[in-house]
């Protein structure tokens, strides 16, 4: 029973390293084009298998875009752009990723 408990937990633990959040998220916006660029880090062997599956963009803490991509540009993770109208200095925008196996990263920009 003890080896049982023991592989399970090494199983767990071993699914767990294979799945994880992205290591990094980096926001810019650009008030002229009015457009929000999402850098994001994120590792993989395959990027249709193990992707960011959504981003949830919130501005002043309400949700205001919610994008599943389906896939990552490459294996080392991506870029996203959205418009985001009526964005003033101030103005606290919040990225959520969150991985399709495991895992979420936020990442905050207060708009100067």
């Amino acid at each position: 029973m003890k080896k049982l408990i023991f592989i399970t937990l090494l199983l767990l633990f071993a699914i767990g390293l294979a799945a994880h959040p992205a290591s990094k998220i980096t926001l810019s916006y650009d008030a002229k084009t009015m457009l929000l660029t999402v850098d994001y880090d994120h590792t993989v062997k395959n990027p249709a298998d193990h992707f960011i599956a959504t981003v949830i963009i919130k501005v002043d803490d309400k949700d205001v875009i919610s994008h599943s991509p389906g896939a990552q540009e490459s294996s080392t993770g991506g870029s996203l752009v959205y418009k985001l109208l009526g964005v003033k200095s101030g103005t606290v925008i919040e990225a959520v990723s969150t991985c399709n196996k495991n895992g979420k990263k936020t990442a905050k920009l207060t708009v100067k």
